[in-house]
């Protein structure tokens, strides 16, 4: 007997934004475009990545592969590439790859700086982007950008990514569409960071008050810091 898929996660993108490391302004005009230009003269630019359909409660946002993009993109954006860039990239890798979310697929991982080298051949970049795709493009420096922001830490099922593990695979926080509702939550036990952070704090936040939580929840202690670290690290989003 075959298993029903599991059903689509939606992530509000205030929250996908969180999860990425973002603040919630930059995710927003990532997926919905953005104005620029003089006042009269204003266009808008197109987004990097398009909207989820709506999910069962008819909320539009990302899909956990588009939320694994916004990393991604965020990375780039990091090492100094342009939206316009990113945009370009993204359209290359569609076409070449023939899938929505190329960015976070394997090919992608294997042969993405490829896509840039083709963006430079063709002359759609200007001067101070090749230099900077020229820079990304040597085998060392894509793998140092790609790697630690996305693929290190994931889980692949074929081509799809199937859970994410935000503070590296050696930690017990992970991220997944079929558990937990696609929040994260200490792996193999299905109870979530915020729930666990919560709950530490109302127990005074203490060496004993972890040891109270962890033995409330069933789960090492290991597993309740990993908790509190990821719900610190989102506290903390950076603009890109």
């Amino acid at each position: 007997m075959s298993m029903a898929p599991a059903p689509m996660v939606i992530y509000p993108v205030a929250y996908a934004a969180r999860l990425a490391g973002l603040d919630t302004n930059t995710a927003r005009r990532w997926v919905r475009g953005y104005a620029y230009g003089p006042k009269g003269q204003r266009r808008q630019g197109a987004p990097v990545l398009q909207l989820a359909p709506a999910g069962k409660e008819g909320q539009l946002g990302l899909t956990f592969e588009q939320l694994l993009t916004l990393r991604l993109v965020r990375a780039f954006r990091e090492k100094g590439l342009g939206l316009p860039t990113i945009k370009k990239a993204a359209q290359e890798a569609v076409t070449r790859y023939g899938i929505k979310n190329p960015f976070v697929s394997r090919a992608f991982r294997s042969d993405g700086r490829s896509v840039f080298i083709e963006l430079t051949k063709r002359g759609d970049l200007r001067g101070d982007e090749q230099l900077m795709v020229n820079a990304l493009t040597g085998q060392h420096q894509f793998r140092e950008v790609v790697e630690p922001s996305l693929f290190q830490d994931v889980v692949f099922t074929g081509d799809v990514p199937s859970q994410w593990f935000p503070l590296g695979r050696q930690h017990a926080v992970v991220i997944r569409p079929d558990r937990a509702f696609g929040a994260p939550h200490v792996a193999d036990s299905g109870v979530r960071t915020d729930v666990i952070a919560e709950a530490v704090t109302a127990e005074g936040g203490s060496e004993a008050a972890i040891a109270r939580v962890a033995s409330w929840f069933g789960i090492a202690e290991a597993g309740v810091r990993d908790a509190l670290a990821a719900e610190a690290q989102w506290q903390t989003p950076k603009a890109a």
